[in-house]
């Protein structure tokens, strides 16, 4: 893909304008590897230039936004994944040693009694989470985003159980059973190859639910909502960078 992202966000666009200012820290931070500290910068960029209706800063914020939450959910992936209750001793060891080497939480919680608040971690600590919420014994895979209920989960022993692509509404999230799991063990990779599928399939079945608007301002707070539920869904993302360029 050869999108001139900085010509995009230029155009019309103030050199002093904040957001502009958030959009070149993002793309510095983003080009030196920093991911996490980009994300954030763009984000923030992101929620200023929506505010204000400046489509042409949204075309070009898009893309690297993108690269920065692929980059980030490729690294957790590839790290350490925790699957453990959210308010114990062992949990809160388990988020240590993410916060420290980087990976993916996985929550387990009894519905009804599910936390708001996700643990803290340091501010370049590549780690994402995502939330298991358990309900008269039977678990559902979820965010803390809200506006969809989750996927069900089936536990196994056996690492050979690999997740299966499907419709959201059709997909089974497969993962071992509780533990702290690191690459090189097949149930790890059990894991990531799971998560990988689940956190899209959350976001497409959310955008499934929704109705059509011929609105693009509206269909972009759609599709934000989404985009808060898999920060790096390419779909969402180069969808939003679309919609944006027709508003300019």
């Amino acid at each position: 893909m050869n999108f001139d992202t900085h010509a995009i966000a230029h155009r019309s666009v103030p050199p002093t304008d904040f957001a502009q200012r958030l959009w070149d820290s993002g793309q510095s931070l983003l080009a030196a590897g920093r991911y996490v500290a980009a994300r954030r910068e763009l984000e923030a960029a992101e929620r200023q230039a929506f505010f204000k209706r400046d489509a042409a800063l949204l075309a070009g914020i898009y893309l690297p936004l993108l690269e920065a939450a692929r980059q980030i959910r490729q690294f957790c992936c590839d790290g350490v994944i925790a699957i453990t209750s959210a308010n114990t001793v062992k949990a809160r060891k388990a988020m240590r040693q993410l916060a420290t080497a980087g990976g993916v939480g996985l929550l387990m919680e009894t519905c009804g009694t599910r936390s708001s608040r996700t643990p803290t971690t340091s501010a370049d600590a590549p780690v994402e989470y995502l939330r298991l919420i358990e309900h008269q014994q039977y678990w559902r895979i979820t965010t803390s985003a809200p506006g969809h209920s989750g996927i069900a989960v089936q536990w196994t022993h056996d690492p050979a159980h690999i997740i299966a692509p499907a419709e959201p509404e059709q997909l089974l999230a497969i993962l071992p059973p509780p533990g702290i799991y690191r690459p090189g063990d097949p149930r790890h990779a059990q894991a990531r190859e799971t998560l990988l599928l689940t956190w899209e399939a959350l976001a497409l079945g959310f955008l499934r639910r929704q109705d059509a608007t011929p609105d693009g301002w509206a269909e972009l707070a759609v599709l934000r909502s989404a985009r808060h539920i898999d920060p790096a869904c390419e779909r969402i993302l180069l969808r939003m960078m679309a919609v944006a360029q027709k508003l300019i």
